[in-house]
């Protein structure tokens, strides 16, 4: 009678964990495919979305496929995928599989399915043969943006033996698993021996521990039967699973680095506005404290941003920007883009960070200085115009009036020469055109040179102009440069210096066996307002003073590049109503340092 139940219990046993176990197989076969599908497919659009981040400056610039083919060969090792940039006309421009002629023969990819979809909805997929590598791949494809405008795609592709491998492995673990408990049940049921306790409190120990995170937990088991089968495959599963959390921590690892090298700043939220990521380039550069987990508007507390972020959530599409910091005195561009959520949540939003402060600096540096030529040069033009004009009405039978009109059209055309020559001495030093012609120079002498040449000047303005040698050593500079800036300082501190004042040229030893040149004058001085913007074109303390001396505006500007195309550095000290200072400090060697 036992044995018969120990049967029936056995038979039923074994057919409900057969019945279990085909049905299970049967059902969860194609969803295991499928999600394997769906997650390869999600890896591959992320690796996607980081090849176009990789690529987008060197497309921006105009690089060529020799350029990119590094860049996309590189990436395909890392990821053990096909990469492949597509332009927006279609034409293959990089593809890790082929290169050379090979690459050029590529036909236009511009109608493939994944091209077209990814340009039309931001991201598209495919599944076909490959003609280039005659199997089976999955793509996936995402457009390529930098500053809203579309540079190409970026494709990435996957052999679907890879992927049925992963299903294969996931279906033949699930098969394990049941026919463990398959063989669990019919040894259960059957109860053959109380031997089984032991052994089984091992496998279920290990497994315990193992379910708890502990994935170093094995089980030590050595039985040659169903128990040690099961010991085996929970081991097998565990080496399995940790393999493959190593290479998921691998991943994530090669994706911060990848974050973590980039200049730009990047923010990720997802659908709720939580901050999922924040790089390192952001936090640093916007001074964030442990942003991720927190709310957008408290991490970040900037309403361009917010609204930005806020757009992207609600509609899904790309947006570009730019926020300025006022209390970081920085300007960014901004360029955000939605991000698909994790299975059955809505989109994210990635926000990058461009720090665009030079670009806007050069701007007005532009603006400020086609205005203050043109009005540099309209000045005396107008003043010519009308003198001529008044000639032109009789002036010029009136030999006196004619002579003194014509002596001032002489001082406005010298002028303009002036400062057209101030402006092409300045373009010259800017762009090197010249560059340093270094020799051994002694400071002293060139600072006599100086003093010799405008003592005339000083003289006519009875200016006590005296030059100071207080052991300054010889340097390698240009001696032509240095002769400009001398000449310039000494002048500006003739000029403004009111009669009977004093300018005093100093030069003696610097730091690391450099010298120093001090030009120094007891006139008006300059006021604390106007130190820091002293060195700009056109900038005038006192721009009716400046005009009527002659001044250019450029003086000053044209002394400060030239000083850091030498590698030296000019200051200036002063004090309204006790006179100025400007300090030129030169290195022994400026060649080391030379900007030009």
């Amino acid at each position: 009678m036992i044995l018969r139940l120990r049967s029936r219990i056995a038979v039923s046993a074994v057919a409900a964990s057969s019945a279990a176990l085909i049905a299970v197989l049967l059902l969860a076969g194609p969803a295991l495919k499928r999600r394997a599908m769906a997650r390869t497919r999600d890896v591959l659009l992320a690796e996607a979305r980081l090849m176009a981040h990789a690529v987008d400056q060197a497309l921006a610039q105009g690089a060529d496929p020799g350029q990119l083919d590094p860049l996309v060969d590189e990436a395909a090792r890392e990821i053990r995928a096909r990469v492949t940039i597509v332009a927006p006309d279609g034409r293959v421009l990089a593809d890790s599989a082929v290169s050379g002629s090979e690459l050029a023969a590529l036909e236009n990819h511009g109608s493939r399915p994944e091209v077209r979809e990814a340009l039309a909805r931001g991201e598209g997929t495919a599944v076909r043969k490959s003609a280039t590598l005659g199997e089976d791949l999955l793509y996936a494809a995402v457009p390529i943006r930098r500053q809203g405008k579309l540079l190409g795609v970026a494709r990435v592709a996957l052999t679907l033996k890879d992927v049925e491998e992963q299903a294969r492995d996931l279906r033949g673990a699930v098969a394990a698993a049941l026919g463990v408990a398959f063989t669990i049940t019919a040894l259960l049921s059957l109860a053959l021996s109380s031997s089984l306790a032991g052994p089984l409190r091992s496998i279920m120990e290990a497994a315990h521990r193992f379910a708890g995170g502990d994935l170093a937990a094995r089980s030590r088991i050595s039985r040659r039967d169903e128990l040690g089968e099961l010991a085996e495959i929970l081991n097998r599963s565990a080496d399995q699973l940790q393999a493959r959390l190593t290479e998921s921590a691998r991943d994530q690892a090669r994706t911060n680095a990848i974050l973590a090298s980039m200049e730009d700043g990047m923010l990720a939220v997802d659908h709720t506005g939580r901050v999922l990521l924040a790089n390192a380039a952001l936090c640093y550069r916007l001074g964030l404290q442990d942003p991720v987990g927190r709310h957008y508007v408290e991490a970040i507390r900037q309403r361009e941003v917010a609204n930005m972020l806020e757009s992207i959530l609600r509609t899904g599409d790309h947006r570009v920007g730019e926020v300025e910091i006022h209390h970081l005195r920085r300007v960014y561009s901004l360029t955000g883009a939605p991000f698909p959520g994790s299975e059955g949540s809505p989109h994210g939003a990635v926000v990058t960070f461009h720090d665009a402060t030079e670009r806007r600096s050069v701007e007005r540096v532009r603006r400020d200085f086609v205005a203050n030529a043109s009005h540099e040069l309209r000045t005396p033009l107008t003043s010519i115009r009308g003198f001529v004009e008044a000639l032109e009405d009789g002036a010029v039978a009136d030999p006196e009036t004619a002579v003194r009109f014509l002596t001032k059209i002489r001082t406005n055309a010298e002028r303009m020469t002036t400062l057209v020559g101030d402006l092409l001495e300045l373009s010259r030093i800017e762009s090197g055109e010249r560059p340093p012609q270094w020799e051994q120079v002694a400071p002293a002498e060139l600072a006599q040179e100086v003093k010799d040449s405008l003592a005339d000047l000083a003289e006519r303005k009875q200016i006590a102009l005296s030059h100071q040698e207080l052991g300054a050593p010889p340097v390698f500079a240009d001696p032509e440069r240095l002769r400009v800036i001398l000449r310039n300082l000494v002048d500006n501190a003739i000029k403004y210096t009111p009669q009977g004042g004093r300018v005093v040229i100093r030069t003696e030893a610097g730091p690391e066996a450099g010298a120093v040149v001090r030009v120094e004058d007891n006139g008006p001085g300059i006021g604390l307002e106007h130190l820091a913007r002293i060195f700009e074109r056109f900038y005038r303390v006192d721009k009716a003073r400046s005009r009527e001396l002659g001044g250019t505006g450029l003086g000053l500007a044209i002394v400060k590049h030239a000083a850091e195309g030498m590698g030296a550095q000019v200051t200036v000290e002063s004090v309204w109503g006790q006179g100025s200072r400007f300090i030129l400090t030169l290195p022994a060697d400026g060649r080391t340092r030379g900007l030009a």
